[in-house]
């Protein structure tokens, strides 16, 4: 940094260093410090999610605090630089411990913390959005308010909240599969959305089996011509009206099915049937029925 000249005495003070440490502004030449308690305009990085702010990380349900508690740091050293002194330092570690404590002082916030946590471990398992999560957490933290968690497992629950958040942001998503990578008994996650569907009066819309088509083809990597052959099956039976009441997954997996079988693709049932989740029975009793409105040729 090279600032006016200014003379105090013999010297110019031609070269001023920032003690960014101190935030004091010191002649390089005769250590004369120019200015004092001056602000740091840099920036803290705590994490990459919020690396261009001072002012920590941004307001989220997926936090148990919603992002807006303070932490005492572990560095032994004032605002100003300079050590603690060493009679404070058991003080300050108890003051540590109690904060960390303080966090989760009763029962329902330690359940929180245990909650969020499994939400967002199904983030990176099951390719899940931000705002999958964060809607989630929303609806976990609102059957904690209507005190539903008591007497049930926080993996049901936190399952059962993923599913409905899916269900309400359209990702196709299946109970089977939320309980698979959170290892937790299928039927629990299912009575566990039952009775957030009930008590927190949620309106969900019914999944659509287009988004089945797009998943299951490229895990099956199928072709662009079947996939789009298979979209025109399900928009064909949509216009039959024989899909309604049927399993998306289920509807979607049989129009893959016929669209492998009309492009000479040989792809089994029970291969499909592995990568939809849905039985080798089920895609053949659909097929039955939704080959009457099909032409197969």
């Amino acid at each position: 940094m090279i600032a006016t000249p200014i003379q105090s005495g013999d010297c110019y003070h031609l070269t001023l260093v920032l003690d960014e440490s101190v935030g004091e502004e010191i002649c390089k030449a005769c250590g004369q410090v120019m200015d004092q308690n001056m602000v740091d305009y840099s920036h803290d990085v705590f994490a990459k999610d919020f690396q261009d702010t001072r002012t920590g990380p941004k307001i989220t349900n997926r936090i148990h605090d919603g992002g807006l508690s303070t932490i005492m740091g572990k560095s032994n050293y004032d605002s100003s630089g300079n050590p603690i002194p060493y009679k404070l330092r058991g003080s300050m570690n108890r003051m540590r411990l109690w904060d960390s404590r303080s966090k989760t002082k009763n029962t329902a916030n330690r359940n929180l913390v245990v909650a969020l946590l499994e939400i967002s471990k199904l983030k990176e398992k099951m390719s899940l959005s931000d705002a999958i999560i964060e809607r989630s957490a929303y609806f976990y933290r609102k059957a904690l308010g209507k005190k539903l968690i008591r007497g049930r497992t926080v993996k049901g629950i936190a399952g059962a909240c993923v599913y409905a958040a899916c269900r309400d942001l359209g990702t196709t998503r299946t109970i089977i599969e939320i309980a698979t990578h959170m290892q937790e008994n299928r039927k629990m996650i299912a009575r566990s959305y039952r009775l957030l569907f009930q008590k927190l009066s949620l309106e969900v819309t019914v999944a659509d089996p287009l988004s089945s088509i797009v998943r299951f083809s490229n895990n099956l990597e199928l072709s662009e011509a079947i996939k789009r052959d298979a979209i025109d099956i399900l928009d064909l039976l949509k216009t039959k009206r024989v899909v309604a009441g049927k399993k998306p997954n289920a509807v979607a997996a049989t129009a893959i099915y016929m669209a492998c079988i009309r492009n000479g693709e040989n792809k089994s049932q029970a291969k499909i049937a592995e990568i939809s989740g849905i039985t080798g029975v089920t895609i053949r009793n659909r097929f039955q029925e939704f080959k009457k409105y099909v032409p197969m040729i």
